[in-house]
C-alpha cells in the first residue's frame, strides 16, 4: 500500500469533510484507550489516509451509481454497552429452525443467553471473539476498509482443523437494536486442509433509526477446503451496509458464497476471491431484491492466480418502484494461468418503468488457453408470459409474482443443503408477498 505521505489529498465536500472529521474522532476516542501502541499507530495510519484520500464521490468509477450523501449526512455513534434488548418473537421471525452452531452479538455485544455453549462445540472446530490486534488490520486504501481499522474493537476467528468436516452450520447473527448506530465486523476464518465448514451469516436491525454495518472478513482455504457460505442482508429500508471479503484459496479448495441483499437504503458487498492454487473452485451467487429507492450493489473480483481453476457466478436482481442495482464484476487470469473457465452472468428483472440497472461485467485476460465468458441481460417480465399462465386460471397479480419468484430464486438451485435452501426461499419469497 502507499505510504500515507506519497497519497495526493483530494479535495472533499463540506459534508464529506465533515463525516470523516467524525469518524477520525471516534477512532481518536479509541485509541485513547488502548494500552496497544502498535494498533493505535495502525489506526493514527488509516486516518490520515482517509483524510487524505476522502470518502467515495460519484465521480469515481467504482462509485458512480452509489451515492453516499444520506449516509454522510448521518453522524453515526459507536454502540453503547448494554443497549441491546431483542424481543423473542422478533428474534424467532429470522432464525433457522435446523440446528446450528449460533452465535448472536446485540449492538456489538456478544450475548452467551441466545448462542450456544463453547464448549459443546465439536472437536476440532474454535469460535472465539477477542480484542483486536494491530496483525488483524487489513492495511487498505479503501474507505470503509479504512474506517473499519479505524473503528473495529473486537474480532471474531473461526477455526477448523486439518480433516475435521463440521456437520452442522456454523450461525453468526449480528443484531442492532440501537438508532444511529455504527457496528464494524471483523471477522477471520481459516479452514484448514481437507476440512468443511458451513457459515451463515446475518445481519438485521431492530432499531427505530439508521443504523450502519461495516464489516470486512478475511477468509484462508488450505488444500482441499471446502466452505459454503450464506450472507443475509435483511436490514431495514433505511439502513447502510458495507461488507468486504478477501478470500484465498489453495490447491484443489472450494469456495461457494451466496449473497442475499434484501434490505438497505444502500448496501454494498464485494466479494475479492484468489483462486492461489491449482484446481480451485469458486462459486459466487447473487439474489438482490430493491424496492422505494433502495440501491443494491454487489461486486467481485476474481483472481486467477494458478492453472485449472474454475469460477462460476450468477447475480440475479429483481428492482422495483424507484429502486437502483449495480452490479460489477471482474475476472482476471493470470500469465501462466493456464486451463482457466471462469464464467459470470448476471440477469434483471426491472418490475417498474422507474427501475434502473447499472451493470458491468469485466475480463481481463493475460493466459492464451482459457475458457472464460460473461453476459448480462435486464428487461420487464414479458407478457407472454403472463398471458400464459392467466390462460390457465392464474390471476394477472398472481401470474406476475410466480414469475418474479422463479427468476430470482434460481440461483438457490445450486444450494446442496435442503433445510438451508427452504429457509433462504422462505425469508425471500415473504418480501415477494
Amino acid at each position: 500500500m502507499a505510504a500515507v505521505n506519497s497519497i495526493k489529498p483530494r479535495k472533499q465536500s463540506p459534508v464529506a469533510q465533515k463525516a470523516i472529521e467524525h469518524y477520525i474522532g471516534l477512532s481518536q476516542s479509541l485509541n485513547a484507550k488502548t494500552q496497544n501502541q502498535m494498533l493505535s499507530a495502525k489506526r493514527l495510519d488509516a486516518q490520515k489516509k482517509l483524510q487524505a484520500l476522502g470518502l467515495p464521490m460519484r465521480r469515481d468509477e467504482d462509485w458512480q451509481y452509489t451515492s453516499l450523501n444520506h449516509w454522510m449526512q448521518t453522524a453515526f455513534e459507536q454502540n453503547l454497552p448494554g443497549w441491546g434488548k431483542v424481543n423473542p418473537d422478533q428474534l424467532k421471525a429470522i432464525l433457522p429452525i435446523f440446528g446450528t452452531h449460533r452465535f448472536v452479538w446485540i449492538d456489538g455485544v456478544f450475548s452467551q443467553d441466545l448462542s450456544c455453549d463453547s464448549a459443546s462445540l465439536p472437536s476440532g472446530l474454535t469460535v472465539e471473539s477477542a480484542e483486536i490486534t494491530n496483525a488483524d488490520l487489513v492495511d487498505s486504501n479503501h474507505a470503509f476498509e479504512l474506517l473499519h481499522d479505524m473503528l473495529a474493537e473486537n474480532r471474531t476467528k473461526i477455526r477448523v482443523q486439518k480433516n475435521v468436516a463440521i456437520e452442522k452450520p456454523v450461525e453468526l447473527v449480528y443484531i442492532q437494536t440501537q438508532p444511529k448506530s455504527l457496528a464494524t465486523l471483523s471477522l477471520d476464518v481459516q479452514v484448514e486442509e481437507n476440512a468443511q465448514l458451513t457459515l451463515i451469516q446475518q445481519v438485521v436491525s431492530f432499531a427505530d433509526e439508521p443504523v450502519c454495518i461495516n464489516g470486512v472478513l478475511q477468509m484462508e482455504l488450505a488444500a482441499q477446503a471446502i466452505c459454503k457460505q450464506y450472507v443475509v442482508q435483511d436490514l431495514n429500508t433505511n439502513d447502510f451496509y458495507f461488507n468486504n471479503q478477501h478470500v484465498h484459496q489453495q490447491a484443489s479448495s472450494v469456495f461457494d458464497t451466496l449473497y442475499v441483499g434484501l434490505g438497505a437504503e444502500v448496501s454494498r458487498h464485494q466479494n475479492t476471491v484468489n483462486l492461489c492454487g491449482e484446481y480451485a473452485d469458486a462459486s459466487q451467487n447473487t439474489i438482490a431484491f430493491g424496492k422505494g429507492e433502495q440501491t443494491i450493489d454487489s461486486r467481485t473480483d476474481t483472481q486467477h492466480l494458478a492453472p485449472h481453476c474454475n469460477s462460476q457466478q450468477l447475480h440475479k436482481f429483481v428492482l422495483d418502484e424507484q429502486s437502483r442495482g449495480v452490479f460489477n464484476g471482474m475476472i482476471y487470469v493470470a500469465k501462466g494461468a493456464q486451463k482457466t473457465d471462469g464464467q459470470m452472468d448476471n440477469k434483471n428483472l426491472l418490475l417498474s418503468n422507474n427501475a434502473k440497472m447499472d451493470t458491468k461485467p469485466q475480463l481481463e485476460i493475460y493466459a492464451d488457453d482459457v475458457k472464460c465468458s460473461h453476459g448480462c441481460a435486464s428487461g420487464q417480465i414479458d407478457e407472454n408470459q403472463v398471458f400464459y399462465c392467466q390462460a390457465r386460471g392464474i390471476h394477472q397479480h398472481d401470474a406476475v409474482q410466480l414469475i418474479t419468484k422463479a427468476f430470482l430464486l434460481e440461483p438457490l438451485d445450486n444450494v446442496s443443503n435442503e433445510a438451508i435452501r427452504d429457509w433462504l426461499m422462505q425469508r425471500v419469497s415473504k418480501l415477494l408477498a
